[in-house]
């Protein structure tokens, strides 16, 4: 993991003045994810969170360098007694490297959790962010996130997590030509702890 991520973890960090409200922690084969996030304030129908992650991989040296893609990101939660189901939309701002490209963007999108009283701590989610071409910066065109999850609840604040994510980020070449790159896409495990 790159040195320049420290300063930007730590500014991260010391600059929330609430009480940590979310750690999660996913590990792949060939990458690691954490993120942490807080509450900024709470409202009627929601709660707006401050949420900041960082994800690095471990790539066979032979083929290809390490990445690393951090966010900081700003989401509306919503969670219905009427429904079971938990709603978060907002946007992330991101920065990283792929492959020794420079890559910054900004996108929108959610991820959503089904948990049915019925299904005894199961549930089910995803999660989805997009940052166009007009919203991406440096080497990067176009920055697409997804992920398909499925949870269980060990306490009211403990879930353990298994899915499938996928980052990938659209690269200009110096001839103009645009190619994609995977900077994540595989299975993950992970826990998800709430305060």
């Amino acid at each position: 993991m790159p040195s320049r991520i420290i300063p930007i973890i730590v500014l991260a960090l010391a600059s929330s003045t609430a009480s940590a409200e979310a750690i999660k922690a996913y590990l792949g084969s060939e990458a690691a994810r954490f993120s942490y996030a807080t509450e900024a304030f709470g409202q009627q129908f929601g709660r707006l969170e401050t949420e900041f992650g960082l994800l690095f991989t471990d790539h066979d040296e032979a083929v290809r360098e390490d990445d690393f893609l951090t966010h900081a990101g700003l989401q509306v939660r919503g969670e219905s007694l009427d429904f079971p189901m938990i709603v978060s939309i907002g946007g992330r701002a991101y920065y990283g490297e792929a492959s020794n490209n420079d890559v910054s963007a900004i996108g929108i999108g959610g991820d959503m959790l089904m948990l049915p009283e019925s299904w005894g701590g199961f549930g089910l989610g995803a999660f989805f962010y997009y940052a166009p071409g007009v919203v991406s910066f440096q080497d990067a065109e176009k920055l697409r996130e997804w992920g398909l999850f499925a949870s269980f609840q060990i306490t009211p604040q403990a879930s353990v997590v298994a899915g499938i994510q996928n980052i990938e980020v659209d690269i200009e070449t110096p001839g103009g030509v645009t190619s994609s790159l995977e900077i994540e896409d595989g299975s993950f495990f992970g826990v998800d702890i709430r305060f």
